[in-house]
């Protein structure tokens, strides 16, 4: 499956639940890498039927010991989180705030899930949880967005001012926040926030379209990602490579 499908997949399912009224959604908030996101849920599910709930409680304080290993807190972390005991979900906010820094990211997820699991034992209705890589904010997930110039162009001040303008503008009437604006001689490297609701591409090609009014020295396509920030190179990367089959193509159809 590629990415555009899956990704029109999973907001189509997102919009059928909040039409329907039965999307109680809690989003990760905190920027986890997704891999580490794989690795905690697959040791989470595998936990869930053998755990020993007052054992665990009672082993709390081992997440505050320096004799334990990382291993033994991660496992503390993700049993814990699974216990609908205000004790439990104490435990991992305290050691959140206090984390060995290799497990930072693994107790922002257990806390997480904690608070999902109090949530769903208080009402009676278990949220849907939605993870990526660079989080949210209270019903807005966070993407890193890159608006490119045409082929052979250099941004000028003026242009680069406009584009902020006009993502500004969008975003603030969609009730979502431009958070960072960064740029090259040939790019606009942006970090928002959007409520899940609101489709990121609907939302951006207007301002595309907006902008190139003005002298079309922005490509049409753009890149978009809820899963990492991506550097320069990353980025320069894939231009070149979009570029180097967009310029085959040609060559194909002058033959």
């Amino acid at each position: 499956m590629n990415e555009e499908l899956e990704f029109n997949q999973v907001y189509n399912k997102i919009q059928e639940l909040l039409k329907n009224g039965k999307a109680n959604i809690s989003v990760l908030e905190e920027e986890v890498d997704v891999d580490l996101q794989l690795e905690y849920f697959k040791q989470s599910k595998k936990l869930y039927k053998t755990i020993d709930k007052p054992a665990v409680i009672q082993e709390k304080d081992e997440l505050f010991n320096k004799e334990s290993s990382l291993d033994r807190k991660k496992e503390l972390l993700s049993s814990l989180a699974k216990i609908e005991d205000p004790e439990a979900y104490r435990a991992i906010e305290n050691y959140k705030d206090n984390a060995d820094e290799e497990l930072e990211q693994w107790a922002k997820l257990a806390f997480q899930e904690s608070k999902m699991v109090l949530e769903t034992s208080l009402l009676g209705e278990a949220p849907i949880f939605i993870s990526t890589g660079l989080g949210g904010q209270g019903n807005k997930l966070r993407y890193f967005i890159v608006l490119v110039a045409n082929e052979e162009m250099t941004l000028e001040s003026w242009q680069k001012e406009l584009v902020e303008k006009e993502l500004n503008f969008v975003f603030q009437s969609k009730n979502g926040l431009i958070e960072n604006i960064d740029n090259t001689d040939s790019f606009l490297m942006i970090t928002a926030l959007l409520p899940i609701e609101e489709n990121i591409k609907n939302t951006l090609s207007p301002v595309v379209k907006e902008c190139n009014e003005m002298g079309n020295f922005l490509r049409d396509s753009f890149i978009v990602t809820n899963v990492k920030k991506l550097d320069v190179e990353e980025i320069q990367g894939m231009i070149d490579s979009k570029d180097s089959i967009n310029n085959e193509d040609k060559l194909e159809d002058i033959e």
